[in-house]
């Protein structure tokens, strides 16, 4: 059996080995099947039919030296499995491992088989099966590199823009208020829109610390007392209240909301879920939190209405510098002045806590984000 065809004939075999040490990874724990296959059918169908193409000496020496990427290249499987990846969380050493598992899947499948060729065509088909790897490697990392870049790029630009808006309001506010003979009405006002912008500016700043705190390796520390989540989801009500007063909210609580956890941390993962139920549903609906106690855990809803996430995206909702699509064209205006750090963050401090956070998406129940926190810590 020649090399091409028993990839071929072994294709689900050898995707079902690629689908388990994809789940093995960390990045990979929570994502669906379908997405932890993502392109590897078509990665190793490309690489058998390009096993079949008859090759020169000088053809071969040609490809093996050819590193520019072409446009093909830019679009092809192993690519879009580059840059699916990174959306997904996976970082470079594990997009590297996939590919190495796969290697050696096939290679074991091949061993194992009656019917593997042995002399020079078996060894001459071995090596064109690892340049076809080796080819795929080269471009997936290539178009996952240049999604960081993106990503970078977006980073900075968001923060600049993120950081003038506040800027300008305070610069703004601070003219009027040097003028003679203000009256208290604006005076008030203009005190109210400095605060908001002080407050925007600082819940950006924060999250920045908190990215790097955890990328820096030493996580999101918590302060564990006793402590009362009734008040502590009013007080991020009435934060995002002032600062959309346009807004309407609903809330409800139920059952014994005591429990071990640090307050403050779990007022700003709210706040961060309230803020961006603000940001990414319809206005003219309003956004609800909810709070019910259970014998062993409190679980904690957020809900907002509005057009659904797509399936694919919430696999990667939850990683930092994520652009979320959406299927309007306003509110993907919105997610593009927006760093992605604040669902990050949300479930840094939640895992922190022992507890998990889900996220489900539809037409029927809205997008709505599920928070369950064990009374005591593990």
């Amino acid at each position: 059996m020649k090399f091409s065809a028993f990839i071929k004939d072994n294709l689900d075999a050898i995707v079902a080995d690629w689908e388990a040490f994809a789940r093995s990874l960390p990045a990979g724990r929570a994502m669906s099947a379908l997405a932890l296959r993502d392109h590897s059918r078509e990665i190793l169908l490309a690489i058998a039919g390009d096993m079949e193409i008859r090759q020169s000496d000088q053809e071969r020496a040609e490809q093996a030296q050819d590193i520019v990427p072409t446009e093909a290249s830019t679009a092809s499987a192993a690519a879009e499995h580059g840059a699916l990846r990174q959306m997904a969380g996976f970082d470079l050493v594990q997009l590297f491992a996939e590919f190495r598992a796969m290697r050696a899947s096939v290679m074991a499948f091949w061993q194992r088989t009656e019917g593997a060729e042995p002399g020079s065509s078996s060894i001459e088909e071995i090596a064109r099966f690892n340049e076809g790897m080796d080819k795929a490697l080269a471009e997936s990392v290539q178009r996952y590199s240049s999604e960081v870049a993106a990503s970078r790029d977006m980073f900075l630009a968001v923060l600049g823009h993120d950081l003038r808006g506040p800027l300008s309001g305070i610069d703004m506010s601070a003219m009027l208020l040097a003028k003679a003979g203000l009256a208290d009405s604006a005076r008030q006002q203009a005190a109210a829109r400095i605060k908001r912008a002080s407050r925007d500016m600082n819940r950006l700043i924060t999250d920045l610390l908190e990215y790097t705190r955890t990328r820096l390796g030493a996580g999101i520390p918590i302060d564990r007392s006793v402590c009362d989540l009734g008040p502590v989801c009013e007080a991020s009500l009435e934060d995002i209240r002032a600062g959309n007063p346009e807004q309407q909210f609903v809330q409800r609580m139920s059952g014994d909301l005591i429990l071990q956890a640090d307050a403050a941390r779990m007022q700003q993962a709210l706040s961060n879920l309230l803020s961006n139920a603000v940001q990414h549903g319809n206005r003219r609906s309003p956004v609800s939190l909810t709070a019910d106690g259970e014998v062993d855990a409190i679980v904690v809803k957020v809900c907002n209405s509005g057009d659904p996430i797509p399936p694919d995206a919430l696999q990667a909702i939850f990683e930092p510098l994520v652009q979320t699509p959406n299927a309007s064209s306003e509110a993907h205006e919105r997610s593009r002045t927006s760093l992605g750090l604040g669902l990050f963050i949300v479930r840094e401090i939640v895992l922190a806590h022992g507890g998990s956070i889900t996220v489900e998406s539809s037409v029927a129940v809205g997008t709505v984000f599920t928070i369950r926190l064990p009374r005591a810590p593990a």
